[in-house]
Order: structure tokens, then C-alpha cells, then sequence
């Protein structure tokens, strides 16, 4: 079925819905208000409130459904607006693919934080009259593209326009807010096992229609951009995907929630993708779908670099430039972003060779921190430091001090629990002596380097730590790593 009828077959389906809807109230509402003659020929009425009731509360949330949707003013995405002036490559790059697939120039180009690119037109009456047009272009995605790939991906975005497709996912998107909102509003059990029914047909059409509308816009992508691009583009989309969530979850997030962030935010993103893109892709596969759901608006990468197979090439020189040459001064750009997407009152903003060995310093102070309170009121000393926890464990209290960091633990989560304590402690001590030092790795977790550049011996102290018979040797082993038992480590920063 071509595009253009299966988009007038979703909007015939948004119109049927209305009459389903309407003709559910008239229905039911006649079930409510039955007319009816008896034996004698008198008339009579039966009045069935809570039925009526049911086919009034429906129709005036169709009604609010749908002026809801009349009402609604599209925003612009958070972001930096992008003037001529601050990319001038980039606007003579989209206005010259604009012009190659035969459609208007945008009126804004947005940079965001997220790893995606994308068209939006703020058009009238359901999308029938055009609008204000914005090209949104990913930050993360600049940082990882050259700029042949950006090219495909922004013509793909170009065919959007040239096809109408704004128009008709606009229309569709609207529809779908209206009969998801007359759904969910609907309580009435009957009512809205009908709604529902035909609300999942509704978006199996839509949805359908936008995986149409994507083949659509790669052909205009292969058209202005080159196949090899496209396909190269279209391999990496996922890969820049998975790694700015990766790099979130596992390097932003966790200082955030303790009130800092890194200073070159982005630009860390990009450090992060090109010391473990390999790991990254391979990740990517492990979640890609395989066949698209009926919900999904987007078909398998896969699935789209096989259907280039057949749309013919045109030649295009390549560009292996980074994507960031693209914009006049990316560098303050992308600190303008982080500031206004990221960044919040009280945040404390350090470049990362402070801020992992802070973050680093404050987590092995937090674990120590209620192992050395446990030790002072196992011992009624004030000055709890590693040389008392060592004394304890040469005493084989290692169960009474379980108990007393955390009496809900019992048996080896006790001791489980007691060993991290320890491992934080000895941590602690190791920074605080100057005997190592925090170090940040893009692959795992912070390292703790010695003065020799080797990995502290954690593994190997806590062994030794761990039988009352060893612990002299411990002690010497930490003072032959510059580590002084007798520090008290001060108390955890606040996050």
C-alpha cells in the first residue's frame, strides 16, 4: 500500500472513530431515555441514569478530548537556537539539501541534548496549512558523526519536509491524543472496551504509516547524501544512541545526584565513545529489535539498510571531517547547552581529573564512615581510625563488629557488608596518606593508582586483613605502600 493511502486511510479511521464515538452516545444515551408503549397503549418511559449518565460523561470528553487538541501550542525543544551567523556551514548545509530534495528552508535550526536529529512544523488546522519549520539537530550526535554521515541523516530529515510528512504525522499525532484521552477518560465498562478496540487499530495503521514515511525519507536521504553514507549513518545511529545513555547512566548520572558535574559534559561523551565504541556497538546489537512491534514509528535499522539496497546511488565526495566543523565555536556552544539543560542552582561544576578522584574520595569515605563509628562504640573510642579496625581484627572480632556496623545483617551478608566497609577504609586512608590516587577510566570504574602507577592491592590487603593471624602482615604491607594506618579519615562530604 503507497504512503499517501495509507495516510488517508488513517485520517478516514480518525474520522470513523468520531462516529463511532458519537454513535455510542446516541446509543447508548436512547438505551438510557427507552421510549416504550404498555399493554393499554398508554406511554411510558424508562429512565436508566447511570446509563445516561455514561453517554453524557462520553460525549463531553470527546468534546474536551478534541478542544484540547484545537487548543494545543506546540513549544520549542530545550536547546540553543542556531543563527546563521553561529553555523554558517551548517545552514548552507541544510539549505542546500533542502533545495536537492525540492523543499522549503527551515525558519530555525535547534541544537539538543539528546542523540537523535529531527523535523518539526508548527502547521495549522491539522497540519493542512504549514508552518514554522525547525530542523532539531543532536549535540551528542555532532560529537560522533563526520560530516557525510550528518549530511544523510539531515537530508533523511529534508524528505520529511519534501513528502509533507510533518503534515501527516502531525494530523495522525493529534488524533491519536484525542482518542487516547477519550479512552482513558472513559469508565464505563462497555464503552470503553469498545474505544479501546478501536483506538489500537487507530495507532497499528499510524504506526504503520510512519515506518512507511521513514523508507520514504531514506530514499530522499540516499538521493541528496549517497548510499554509503546513509548506510554508514544509519549503522552508527544506534551505537551513538546506546553510548550517550551508557554514558549518562554511568559517568553523569552518579555525580549529578551528589550535586556535581563534569565541565566539558559533551565533550566527555565524545572522549567516552572513541575509547569504547567497539564495546558499545557490540551492546547496541544486544538490544536492537529484530521485527518492529505494531506500536513502534520507526522499522529495525536492519531492516532499513536492506530496502537501500535497491534505491539507486549518486555519487557524493566524502566528507570524513568531524561534524563539529559544522558549527562556528562548538566548544561554547556546548557549554551554552549543558548550562541550560543540565545545570542547577547549587551545582558544582569540575573538569573530570578533579571530578572523579571527588566523587572516588566521597564513596570510600562513605562506607568508612559507619565502619569507624561502629568501632568506637564497640570500643568507647572516640578516635576510631584503620590501626583500631586492625586491632579488632586481630582480636577475631569481625562478628561483633558486623553487628555493630549493621545488627540486621546476619552470617556472610554481616561479613559481606564488613568488607566493603574495610575496602572503603583502607581507600581512604591510601588518598589521604598520599600514597594513591583516583584516576579516571572511560571502560569501569575509577582506579586507584599508587605512586608507581600500579593498581592499589585491595584484593590482597583485605586477605590478609581477614584472618587474625595475618593481620601483622597487613599492617606492614600497608606501611610499605606509604599508607599511614594511624589517619582518621574525616567524615563524608556532604553529597
Amino acid at each position: 500500500m503507497r504512503t499517501s493511502l495509507r495516510a488517508v486511510l488513517s485520517v478516514v479511521l480518525l474520522i470513523g472513530f468520531y462516529a463511532l464515538a458519537l454513535g455510542l452516545v446516541v446509543v447508548v444515551g436512547a438505551f438510557g431515555l427507552e421510549v416504550g408503549g404498555d399493554w393499554d397503549g398508554s406511554g411510558t418511559m424508562t429512565y436508566r441514569p447511570f446509563v445516561t449518565g455514561a453517554a453524557l460523561l462520553l460525549l463531553l470528553t470527546l468534546l474536551f478530548a478534541l478542544g484540547r487538541v484545537l487548543t494545543l501550542r506546540s513549544t520549542p525543544p530545550e536547546g540553543v537556537r542556531l543563527t546563521p551567523e553561529r553555523a554558517p556551514q551548517l545552514w548552507e548545509l541544510v539549505r542546500e539539501l533542502a533545495a536537492r530534495v525540492g523543499t522549503r528552508e527551515p525558519d530555525e535550526i535547534r541544537l539538543v541534548a539528546e542523540a537523535n536529529a529531527a523535523v518539526t512544523e508548527d502547521s495549522k488546522l491539522f497540519g493542512l496549512i504549514p508552518g514554522w519549520r525547525t530542523v532539531i539537530v543532536g549535540l551528542p550526535l555532532l560529537r560522533a558523526y563526520r560530516v557525510d554521515q550528518l549530511r544523510a541523516v539531515l537530508a533523511h530529515e529534508m524528505g520529511h519536509f519534501s513528502g509533507r510528512h510533518t503534515a501527516t504525522v502531525r494530523l495522525a499525532h493529534r488524533g491519536r491524543m484525542v482518542i487516547v484521552d477519550t479512552v482513558r477518560c472513559t469508565t464505563f465498562g462497555v464503552l470503553r472496551a469498545v474505544l479501546s478496540g478501536y483506538a489500537h487499530l487507530y495507532v497499528a495503521v499510524e504506526q504503520s504509516v510512519s515506518r512507511e514515511l521513514e523508507y520514504e525519507a531514506d530514499r530522499y536521504a540516499v538521493a541528496a547524501g549517497g548510499k554509503k553514507a546513509m548506510v554508514s549513518a544509519l549503522r552508527e545511529i544506534r551505537v551513538v544512541a546506546t553510548g550517550w545513555d551508557e554514558y549518562l547512566e554511568r559517568h553523569v548520572r552518579p555525580a549529578y545526584d551528589r550535586g556535581h558535574l563534569p565541565e566539558d559534559l559533551f565533550g566527555g561523551f565524545e572522549a567516552y565513545l572513541t575509547a569504547c565504541r567497539e564495546g558499545i556497538r557490540e551492546r547496541s546489537v544486544e538490544v536492537a529489535p529484530v521485527e518492529p512491534g505494531w506500536w513502534d514509528s520507526h522499522p529495525p535499522i536492519g531492516d532499513r539498510i536492506a530496502a537501500l539496497r535497491f534505491v539507486p546511488d549518486v555519487a557524493v565526495a566524502e566528507d570524513g571531517r568531524p561534524a563539529t566543523v559544522l558549527i562556528h565555536d562548538v566548544d561554547a556552544t556546548s557549554r551554552q547547552l549543558q548550562a541550560g539543560v543540565f545545570e542547577k542552582a547549587g551545582i558544582k561544576v569540575l573538569p573530570w581529573d578533579r571530578l572523579t578522584p571527588t566523587l572516588a574520595d566521597q564513596s570510600a569515605r562513605g562506607l568508612a564512615h559507619p565502619l569507624f563509628q561502629a568501632a568506637s562504640r564497640l570500643t568507647g573510642r572516640a578516635d576510631a581510625d584503620l590501626d583500631l579496625l586492625l586491632d579488632l581484627f586481630a582480636a577475631d572480632r569481625y562478628d561483633d563488629l558486623a553487628r555493630a556496623l549493621n545488627p540486621d545483617a546476619e552470617g556472610e551478608d554481616g561479613l559481606r557488608e564488613l568488607t566493603g566497609a574495610f575496602e572503603g577504609a583502607v581507600e581512604a586512608a591510601a588518598v589521604e596518606s598520599g600514597a594513591a590516587a583516583w584516576r579516571h577510566a572511560w571502560s569501569g570504574p575509577p582506579e586507584l593508582l599508587t605512586g608507581t602507577g600500579e593498581p592499589l592491592p585491595l584484593g590482597e590487603l583485605v586477605e590478609l586483613a581477614a584472618d587474625p593471624l595475618t593481620v601483622p602482615a597487613a599492617r606492614e604491607r600497608l606501611g610499605a605502600l606509604g599508607i599511614r594506618v594511624s589517619v582518621e579519615p574525616a567524615s563524608p562530604a556532604p553529597a
